[in-house]
């Protein structure tokens, strides 16, 4: 029962994180000025995204497996 709590809880905060990842859009937190910048801000904005949807569906898929730990497990 613990670990199933703690795969949940775990999970979900792998979520959120992956979910903050995804939306944020990094070239609305910075001003880029010359060619260079904004070539590296928009590859940053895109592993942003690339890594968000991967901790949503790590963090996802844990949440799950945490659920059914618990309902197995009882």
């Amino acid at each position: 029962m613990k670990l199933g709590i703690f795969l949940l809880v775990f999970g979900l905060i792998l979520a959120a994180i992956g979910a903050v990842a995804w939306q944020v859009n990094v070239a609305n937190l910075v001003h880029p000025y010359s060619k260079e910048q904004v070539q590296t801000v928009q590859m940053w904005d895109e592993w942003a995204g690339m890594l968000g949807i991967g901790l949503l569906v790590l963090g996802g898929g844990l949440a799950l497996g945490g659920i059914v730990r618990m309902i197995v497990k009882r």
